[in-house]
């Protein structure tokens, strides 16, 4: 037979072969990236990121605002005809005991007490006026609006989309409202940002 026809491998190259080891998986799929590629990869991350944020702030203010209505829905209103006397304990004086305290009565709210609606609230004459707070639900504006009455000033709403602006006082002049809020803030009623507009008829 003539060994020079085929190519048969000496016993020294197969030792060779075997000593060679095997690329492992990693070497395999190991991936290269040119740069308009790495640019581009890049690119779609900072995108999807970007959207992931920007959802995740719209479902933020849904379930503030949304918490702002629970809380407001929840505070239950009790009307003067609705509230019945709590019964009196029948309570027995023993002869050693002199005077005996009166169970304490709840007393209902009345109807002046609660808070006014926005629109009952009129709006005073004058060109400018303080604007003190900003609110969304209506409930938090009326509390404002009491608050700011008990204590003698003149408060009411203007509406602006679907924010309250709450503001005090009407003055025909700028100096005369400018002197309010300088009082105001004095007194530490108003907030840092309080500013003096013009009246919105």
């Amino acid at each position: 037979m003539q060994t020079e026809l085929f190519d048969l491998p000496s016993p020294a190259t197969i030792q060779e072969e075997a000593a060679v080891s095997k690329p492992s998986f990693l070497e395999k799929t190991f991936i290269t990236l040119r740069l308009d590629q790495a640019i581009g990869l890049v690119l779609i991350l900072l995108v999807f990121y970007v959207l992931i944020f920007s959802w995740g702030v719209e479902k933020g203010k849904r379930s503030s605002q949304d918490g702002q209505v629970i809380r407001a829905a929840s505070a239950p209103v009790v009307l003067p005809e609705a509230v019945e006397p709590a019964p009196v304990p029948a309570v027995t004086v023993s002869p050693v005991v002199a005077a005996v305290e009166p169970a304490a009565k709840e007393t209902p709210i009345t109807v002046a007490e609660l808070p006014k609606p926005v629109a009952a609230v009129s709006k005073p004459e004058g060109k400018y006026t303080v604007q003190h707070v900003t609110y969304i639900t209506q409930s938090a504006a009326d509390r404002e609006i009491q608050k700011l009455a008990k204590l003698g000033y003149t408060a009411f709403v203007i509406p602006s989309g679907k924010h309250l602006q709450v503001c005090i006082g009407g003055f025909q002049t700028r100096p005369e409202a400018i002197q309010l809020l300088k009082q105001l803030k004095t007194k530490q009623l108003v907030s840092g940002d309080a500013y003096v507009r013009p009246m919105v008829r």
